[in-house]
């Protein structure tokens, strides 16, 4: 029989998934604002020029993150939640996190459109991105367009995700949010 360290242990995202989370987490949650902040009028040239420079050259790795969470989750099954879940919040659960993977990958690609489409560097990237869109005025409005829609909706889930993760771990302590936490 599995002691009680042992079962605690088993109820967790291995270490590789919860580092991977948290890194994301941290690059998403930077990307965000300097996203936000980097168009508004006014703002010193220097200091725009800055947050364009993190915003685009962050976004492939957030993507690199992504794929290597989805690749750590199929090595390694995510572990089961707690008895005292019901099926509609497993069932909630499970759409947010799909639905978090799918946005973060589409924002990635649709910001590499719009800056290759509207004739830009990715100064970090190039090596490995540049050339592969020719510069298109009506794709990257139309990328731009959708990044921005995008951005709404992965604000929505990182409302939901984080209310959720507090819910279970402020009020309910049932077990979730430790599946997730500490990071190493």
């Amino acid at each position: 029989m599995a002691s009680a360290s042992e079962t605690q242990f088993s109820l967790r995202y291995s270490r590789a998934s919860r580092l991977l989370h948290w890194l994301t987490v941290l690059l998403v949650l930077t990307t965000i604002p300097a996203g936000l902040v980097m168009v508004q009028e006014g703002l010193p040239r220097a200091l725009q020029d800055t947050l364009f420079l993190y915003h685009k050259n962050i976004g492939p790795i957030i993507l690199l993150l992504v794929v290597l969470r989805l690749v750590a989750r199929l090595i390694a099954t995510p572990p089961p939640l707690p008895a005292s879940v019901s099926a509609l919040q497993a069932l909630a659960a499970k759409v947010v996190h799909w639905l978090l993977y799918i946005v973060l990958v589409a924002l990635v690609i649709s910001g590499i459109v719009r800056v290759q489409a509207g004739g830009f560097p990715m100064e970090v990237w190039d090596p490995l991105l540049g050339g592969m869109i020719a510069k298109d005025e009506a794709l990257a409005k139309s990328a731009s367009g959708f990044h921005e829609l995008a951005k709404s909706v992965l604000i929505v889930l990182i409302a939901m995700h984080v209310g959720a993760a507090a819910l279970h771990g402020l009020v309910k302590r049932d077990g979730v949010f430790s599946r997730m936490w500490p990071p190493a």
